[in-house]
């Protein structure tokens, strides 16, 4: 039955999310901090295109739709209001955390002084051809650990966090997709340009987690938390759909990927694209050509994967 391949397309799901999300875990050894920064400046233009070329547009399709469900007669822009409502959202838990941290240690200053000066320390490995992982050796783990375990007041510390948010919420929006799929059809279609992005995005995630120095446990909880964000959002879809009203689905579908496009702006600009620009260095090109190269797999990815439909602009 359609509802047993939703079933198998979201264990599917699983196990290629997972697989990519663990490459960065996995190749860590091999790879030095310069090959970190590239492929992080490009799962930054990924989180760009996916924000701008596949969130933004979806969200503004969807506004005119929630007008009409709620009874909003202005035009006013209410989907740009939660996207901009989601974005200042995580800037105020980021401060909140920030100031916590400060009052908890008493000395947050001294932290951050301490988090920007091993910050250096990782650039001065990457001259000398030492590889990111070298640092965490037999002498230094519990440090790092210690580092991490009490969440230094640094963006560093929390951005991989908020990230996994907002990819968990905009996964299992996806998930809710095939979930309420018709046909087997419109179930392969979806399918296949999902589990694409998924991919990408779980590569995105391990990337990020990877860079910011997070013990495997909590790597692979993380990474976890997302992976099955898909799967729980197209079981979830497939069983909602039977005892709740569509229009009320439609509505919290719309909320809740307006707030989480939001994340992904915040995330993408202040805590990957800012921080690898803000470090000048002689690879500043490779890494803007990096950001295009994942701006573009994810357009592509968009224009062959989807059903854009064409319009007569000249008749609107």
């Amino acid at each position: 039955s359609l509802f047993v391949w939703k079933i198998l397309s979201a264990l599917c799901l699983v196990a290629g999310v997972y697989l990519f999300g663990l490459a960065p875990l996995l190749l860590g050894n091999s790879i030095s901090r310069s090959q970190v920064s590239l492929l992080s400046a490009c799962s930054g233009g990924m989180l760009l295109g996916t924000t701008f070329i596949h969130l933004f547009p979806e969200v503004s399709e969807q506004a005119n739709q929630f007008r009409c469900q709620v009874g909003i007669t202005s035009a006013y822009p209410v989907g740009e209001l939660l996207i901009c409502a989601g974005l200042i959202a995580v800037m105020i838990i980021e401060q909140f955390v920030t100031e916590y941290e400060h009052v908890l240690h008493g000395g947050g200053g001294r932290a951050s002084h301490h988090h920007h000066h091993h910050h250096h320390l990782q650039e001065d490995e990457e001259e000398e051809g030492v590889s990111l992982m070298a640092r965490d050796g037999k002498g230094g783990e519990s440090h790092h650990h210690d580092h991490v375990s009490h969440f230094t007041p640094s963006q560093g510390g929390w951005s991989a966090y908020i990230l996994v948010m907002a990819l968990s919420i905009h996964s299992v929006l996806e998930g809710i997709a095939i979930g309420v799929s018709g046909s087997m059809e419109e179930l392969v279609t979806l399918f296949i340009s999902i589990i694409v992005h998924e991919v990408c995005l779980a590569f995105t995630l391990g990337l990020k987690l990877f860079t910011e120095g997070h013990t495997t446990r909590q790597f692979v909880i993380s990474l976890s938390f997302f992976v099955i964000s898909c799967p729980v959002g197209v079981i979830a879809g497939a069983l909602v759909i039977k005892y709740l009203a569509a229009t009320t689905l439609t509505k919290t579908v719309f909320i809740l990927k307006a707030l989480a496009t939001g994340t992904f702006v915040q995330v993408t600009f202040f805590e990957i694209l800012a921080p690898e620009f803000a470090e000048r260095h002689a690879n500043q090109l490779h890494k803007m050509a990096a950001v295009i190269l994942g701006f573009l797999i994810i357009s592509l990815t968009m224009y062959l994967l989807h059903d854009i439909p064409t319009v007569d602009f000249c008749q609107l």
